[in-house]
């Protein structure tokens, strides 16, 4: 029996093209660990023969680094000398460079795993500037050289020998330790592409693509195709542009074409994602095969079938009308034993298991299993961080194995098709992905579906605006970007991560670019979290009402004493900003009114096109605008937001005034606020047509608005 393995490897867009910033680091770390490795160890068996699954939007950041055409703003954090770091910039690497696998990329480095112990390993954010004063400027440059240290994988040990030299310093790194260490990393990124084109070149892989930017294609299509799947969800408002499907298709081929001089033959859709739809695009533009999940083979056979297992380790032709491409089903099993299962044995132990399970499909089929083959398709990434040496010895040994076994031959999926090509054909496809076959993780949601209903109004408004073909072009990256999976896999509550409000953030830039790029102002609604979860960790709430006087001075400390309290250095996400204006902010109340303060930072004034913004978004959203006028006096504008997103009519509200300070009062009368119900706010920087920055990053503050038992009730010595 032929063995088809598929490694897939992807990362979503993480590039601010407005900004041109990479705003997270995981293309890059993730090059410098399992990226490199799987190549470099096939590199080590000619023997062998596999498929490599890499993603055009991994391809072209991977391509974007190495070239320097983006900024990586955590990288900015490293290479800054220990003795020049800001204390926010402190606290970004407090909060940041902790994020790799504790037990496998931490704790064996002494160094590393001390410089954890004394973070701790539970923190606040609003205490990290605390912590922040016990690190020495020495011990910053260890933490900076650390993090990095341990993303380098079993191959660049081999391939880099300042890296083994730094590993065996441990400590006491210099700067010119650093220099050399992203030397190194750079190497790895310029490099990287090169070594699988020429595994390519040789024979000995196959590298399939997937749609560009990683979408779920079926619900591209038409998210109405959900329902043949779930039957009885909630969705979003219909979203149907099967030429976006089409183009991320097509450019996937071309990008693939340019990097690997061919065009590629097979294709992983995203999340295994399919419909019938997609037969005729993928034949129109010459992929012979495509791969997704067993459990949509037992879906497609014809009625009456009596399904075997027989039937996975086979190749399918798909018809469609007149389209015909070829399909593999993955063994979910022997994939999920190597992803969820191996790292939990002994390596060797392990691959002995995973051999011995292929060794019994081979008896059970008998003399069928010489005109057959076994697909394993899995992430090729992230599986490795959870292995002691990063899945090196259990992966030597299982491809050891494969290539010294009398009845198993390692070969690519293409190699597979030629050799045994399919003999049956389907012509119902399933609409579903390689998760319970259907859509639950990507759309049904409240989250998941107010991220459709955002992309679909911006798509809308892009098309219904007269713009030359260029910059057409340009904005609909921005939406191609903001179709990828990824976005809505960490939507809702199915799955959890600490930087789920920045992928919020993320999916949310996207679609705010298209606005930038049009000259036009963005809804309100793409300036609100979707993302549920609650930044309150850096907030400090109202404790006593208040009655300041208004008049942009800092008369008395007394004056916001029992106020709340945001300090923009304590809310940091991984979105890091070196330069802010907005230093803290102050809110609070007496029975009437709501009290804001506004301290900026040295030698910012609120003049001439600046103005402030005040978002709240419940329990009426409003937004409040104050902009400077003669001599300190600020005028207060206050309009509704409407359910579309745009504005209401403009009226006056409140006073404000800026001297050393900002300092407003609303009324609640004017804000429609009641005793009891809960509030929430964010502000916004305005400089010209331009949004400077947000305070909180996140997402909204949130109090609630007070009655006659307030001060009772949080009275305290």
């Amino acid at each position: 029996m032929d063995v088809a393995l598929l490694w897939h490897m992807h990362q979503p867009h993480y590039v601010d093209r407005m900004r041109g910033v990479a705003l997270m680091p995981w293309v890059r770390l993730h090059a410098t660990k399992g990226y490199l490795d799987m190549i470099w160890l096939v590199e080590q068996y000619p023997e062998l023969c596999c498929s490599f699954n890499l993603t055009p939007v991994l391809l072209r950041q991977i391509e974007q680094l190495a070239n320097n055409e983006v900024r990586d703003l955590w990288l900015e954090l490293a290479i800054t000398p220990a003795a020049d770091l800001s204390v926010e910039q402190q606290c970004a690497l407090l909060e940041h460079y902790f994020k790799a696998n504790w037990d496998n990329m931490v704790r064996p480095h002494a160094r590393y795993w001390s410089l954890l112990q004394k973070r701790g390993q539970r923190i606040e954010r609003t205490n990290l500037s605390q912590i922040a004063g016990n690190f020495s400027e020495q011990e910053w440059r260890d933490l900076q050289v650390w993090f990095h240290l341990a993303w380098f994988g079993y191959a660049a040990v081999k391939l880099y020998p300042d890296i083994v030299a730094l590993k065996q310093k441990g400590r006491d790194f210099t700067e010119q330790d650093k220099q050399a260490l992203f030397t190194c990393q750079q190497d790895v990124l310029r490099t990287l592409a090169g070594r699988y084109k020429s595994a390519l070149e040789r024979g000995q892989v196959e590298i399939t693509t997937s749609p560009f930017y990683h979408p779920i294609l079926p619900l591209l299509c038409n998210n109405e195709f959900a329902r043949r799947s779930m039957p009885g969800c909630r969705l979003p408002p219909p979203f149907a542009n099967p030429e976006d499907a089409h183009t991320q298709l097509q450019l996937a081929c071309e990008t693939h074409a340019r990097l690997f001089g061919q065009p590629p033959r097979g294709l992983w859709p995203s999340e295994g994602s399919v419909s019938p739809e997609l037969v005729p695009m993928l034949d129109e533009l010459g992929f012979k095969w495509f791969a997704t999940d067993e459990e949509i083979l037992w879906r497609s056979l014809p009625d009456g079938t009596n399904p075997s297992r027989e039937f996975l380790y086979q190749g399918f032709q798909v018809e469609w009308g007149t389209s015909k491409v070829n399909a593999v089903f993955r063994d979910r099993s022997l994939s999920d034993f190597i992803g969820f299962v191996a790292a939990r044995n002994p390596p060797r132990q392990a691959a002995d298991l995973l051999v011995g399970q292929i060794e019994k499909i081979v008896r059970d089929m008998g003399s069928h299993s010489m005109n057959a083959f076994c697909p394993i398709i899995l992430d090729g990434e992230n599986a490795w961080e959870h292995f002691p040496d990063g899945g090196e010895t259990f992966l030597r040994a299982f491809y050891e194995r494969l290539i010294a076994h009398p009845h198993l031959h390692p070969k690519t999926f293409h190699q597979c098709l030629q050799s045994h090509p399919p003999q049956n054909t389907l012509r119902n496809l399933y609409t579903g992905s390689w998760i319970n076959a259907d859509f639950h993780v990507w759309i049904g949601d409240l989250e998941d579906n107010r991220g459709w209903q955002l992309l679909g109004e911006t798509r809308s408004f892009l098309q219904a605006q007269a713009v030359t073909p260029e910059l057409k072009r340009k904005a609909m990256d921005e939406i191609y970007a903001a179709e990828g999976s990824d976005w809505f896999w960490w939507y809702g509550d199915q799955f959890a991560t600490e930087d789920d409000l920045l992928f919020d953030e993320l999916f949310r830039l996207h679609l705010q670019n298209v606005y930038h790029l049009l000259g036009a102002p963005v809804p309100a609604s793409l300036k609100t979290p979707i993302c549920r979860s609650e930044l309150q960790r850096s907030v400090r709430s109202p404790s006593g009402l208040i009655t300041p006087s208004i008049d942009g001075m800092a008369t008395s400390f007394y004056e916001w004493e029992g106020a709340g309290l945001y300090e923009t250095s304590q809310g940091m996400t991984a979105m890091y900003r070196s330069q802010r204006v907005i230093e803290s902010l102050y809110f609070g109340f007496d029975l009437t009114n709501f009290y804001l303060r506004v301290d900026f930072t040295h030698g910012f004034k609120l003049a001439g096109n600046a103005i402030l913004k005040v978002h709240f978004l419940r329990p009426i959203a409003r937004l409040v605008t104050i902009s400077p006028q003669d001599s300190a006096i600020c005028q207060v504008t206050l309009c509704d937001v409407l359910e579309s997103g745009s504005l209401g009519q403009q009226r006056e509200s409140g006073e404000a005034s800026f001297r050393e300070i900002l300092e407003a009062r609303i009324p609640f009368a004017d804000l429609g606020w009641q005793p009891g119900q809960q509030a929430g706010f964010f502000l916004e920087i305005q400089v010209g047509e331009t949004d400077l920055e947000r305070h909180p990053d996140g997402t909204a503050i949130s109090f609630r608005v007070p009655n006659n038992e307030f001060e009772q009730a949080s009275w305290h010595v």
